[in-house]
């Protein structure tokens, strides 16, 4: 994919019509996935303020792609540190309180992601996202449960929270 290609998908992120913005989200996410080169250029084209944009209030379909594109570009340190800084840490919880299927797994892939950095764990907690990813951990799809796991793993790493998992009813007593 060409620069130019990345651009023009940034500027459908930004548009006004949701069909349009969603599209340019998964095809950002297929792109980031099947090509790890290409996520700097992604970052660095300036998709991340739309699609934190389009996670906190795009449509169902848009905010679903987007958590895809940004679990996929939440691959290292600096990029983390943007997504969090752009607030997408309380519109990845909502969409696991309330989006779709899909968007509930893209968002808890995206979580565990996130969840690497000490500091973004504990906004995490603080947001409410563990009883969400204990839900779908029980009642989620086979990729839902499967990232939500990660995500819970990643969350015990402080050891404070090992006891709001089991409280949660993450480990059966």
């Amino acid at each position: 994919m060409a620069p130019n290609d990345i651009q023009a998908l940034v500027v459908r992120l930004r548009g006004p019509d949701a069909h349009d913005q969603a599209g340019a989200a998964a095809a950002l996410a297929q792109q980031a996935r099947a090509n790890e080169s290409l996520r700097v250029p992604i970052v660095a084209a300036g998709a991340l303020p739309p699609l934190v944009a389009l996670v906190r209030s795009g449509s169902e379909d848009g905010k679903a792609n987007a958590a895809a594109a940004i679990s996929w570009l939440a691959n290292d340190a600096h990029t983390r540190t943007l997504i969090v800084g752009g607030g997408a840490v309380p519109a990845l919880v909502a969409i696991l309180r309330s989006g779709t299927t899909e968007g509930k797994a893209n968002a808890a892939r995206a979580i565990a992601r996130l969840a690497s950095e000490s500091p973004t764990r504990t906004l995490l907690v603080a947001e409410g996202a563990l009883p969400l990813l204990v839900a779908l951990l029980r009642a989620g799809t086979k990729q839902g449960k499967a990232h939500a796991a990660c995500a819970i793993s990643w969350l015990a790493e402080d050891p404070p929270t090992r006891t709001l998992i089991v409280e949660a009813g993450a480990l059966p007593l």
